[in-house]
């Protein structure tokens, strides 16, 4: 699987709502498996939204600063993002991605620890 073919797909609640598409992948470094080897950088979340120009640009996570009119317009947008933990995803097909819990089970980015 690649990233591109979960970029974009829709993924819907137990209850068969849509969520939202996808707009941005979170990652996890971790040690190679033996001595000498490289990082793995393993998948652990999905974000979801409703428009992805925040995420593309780096917004959405409130570590960037740009320039003032920008800054709390995108930061409000992707503050409607919802991240989805690799483990609740149930089924991928094509363009839609299945997951375990409702949308209102669900967080947001920038309120993880």
């Amino acid at each position: 699987m690649r990233a591109t073919d979960l970029l974009g797909a829709t993924v819907y609640a137990v209850d068969g709502k849509p969520v939202g598409s996808v707009r941005d992948l979170q990652f996890e470094a971790r040690p190679g498996d033996g001595p000498g080897d490289a990082m793995r950088y393993c998948l652990t979340a999905l974000e979801c939204g409703p428009i992805g120009i925040p995420h593309r640009l780096g917004y959405a996570r409130g570590d960037l600063l740009g320039p003032w009119p920008l800054t709390p317009l995108l930061r409000r947008l992707s503050g409607r993002s919802l991240l989805i933990p690799w483990s609740d995803i149930v089924r991928i097909s094509g363009a839609r991605i299945e997951i375990s819990r409702r949308r209102d089970e669900l967080s947001h980015p920038d309120r993880q620890p």
